[in-house]
């Protein structure tokens, strides 16, 4: 079950990331006038940097969640 919950958080935290970056690299083009070459750069990007993200928030999600769960 642990690890379910663990790609469970990866998946949601990639998908959120690779989202968010892509309306931002993608709103960055349309506004600053890129071409296609760039604009698939942008592309690679996003999905470059979501992955980290989703890794990251697969680990330390639940050591946040103990953390502020403990009383003070």
């Amino acid at each position: 079950m642990k690890l379910l919950n663990k790609l469970g958080l990866f998946a949601l935290g990639s998908v959120g990331a690779y989202g968010i970056f892509a309306g931002v690299f993608g709103l960055y083009c349309i506004v600053g006038g890129h071409n296609m070459l760039e604009m698939m750069y942008g592309g690679f990007a996003s999905i470059l940097l979501a992955l980290p993200v989703g890794v990251g928030l697969a680990i330390w999600a639940p050591e946040l969640q103990r953390r502020w769960s403990e009383p003070t």
